[in-house]
């Protein structure tokens, strides 16, 4: 399914569609629409770019749960690459991981990538996705996060390249511009990128 994680230091930079507006990172963080009972924190990136290794950090600091990417658990089961009926079970079932983990609970929840990611996958191995993952891939979040993939390209065996990675985070980054979602790129060491992510919850 995938095939990546790392390490650099950098400053978080604010990529919004509307950031011409003074005021706009602090405004559209706290103005978003929340999708459930408990806001939703979602990380966004290509492979190897450090999303899960943020998600449980983020998760230990917030003190609250953090959801799984499914899509990898699933590959890893089946280890080939998924059809489209496949991938649309994937987004459905990412949102339902995420609707149990919200529900009877405050604050936030973590979630690692959205059906954003499992759309960029369908598109790229199949040239093609259905309409009801195209419309799970618009869903909106409390806070969007893509962590850039600023350190050295990670191989588990899962991941496909470095190239693949760039690919996927261009493509992440023209699609949230494109739907008019603003989103924090998280860029530096993992210690970095959480306080970068608490500084926008505040």
């Amino acid at each position: 399914m995938r095939k990546p994680a790392a390490n650099s230091t950098r400053r978080a930079s604010w990529a919004c569609p509307c950031s011409t507006k003074p005021g706009c990172r602090s405004s559209c963080v706290q103005t978003t629409e929340p999708a459930g009972p408990a806001r939703r924190l979602a990380l966004l990136g290509g492979e190897s770019s450090g999303k899960t290794t943020l998600a449980q950090a983020l998760a230990e600091q917030l003190h609250t749960a953090w959801v799984p990417e499914y899509g990898r658990e699933l590959w890893e089961r089946l280890r080939q690459t998924l059809s489209v009926e496949e991938l649309l079970h994937v987004g459905r079932h990412q949102i339902e991981l995420e609707d149990a983990a919200a529900a009877g609970r405050g604050g936030w929840i973590v979630c690692d990538t959205t059906p954003l990611t499992t759309l960029q996958y369908c598109l790229h191995d199949h040239g093609t996705a259905p309409e009801e993952l195209q419309a799970m891939a618009r869903r909106r979040y409390d806070l969007t996060v893509v962590c850039a993939p600023d350190f050295a390209f990670v191989q588990d065996g899962c991941r496909r390249d470095d190239s693949f990675r760039q690919a996927q985070h261009a493509w992440t980054l023209a699609q949230l511009q494109a739907q008019g979602v603003p989103c924090l790129l998280a860029q530096g060491s993992v210690a970095q990128r959480v306080q970068q992510v608490l500084a926008a919850l505040r």
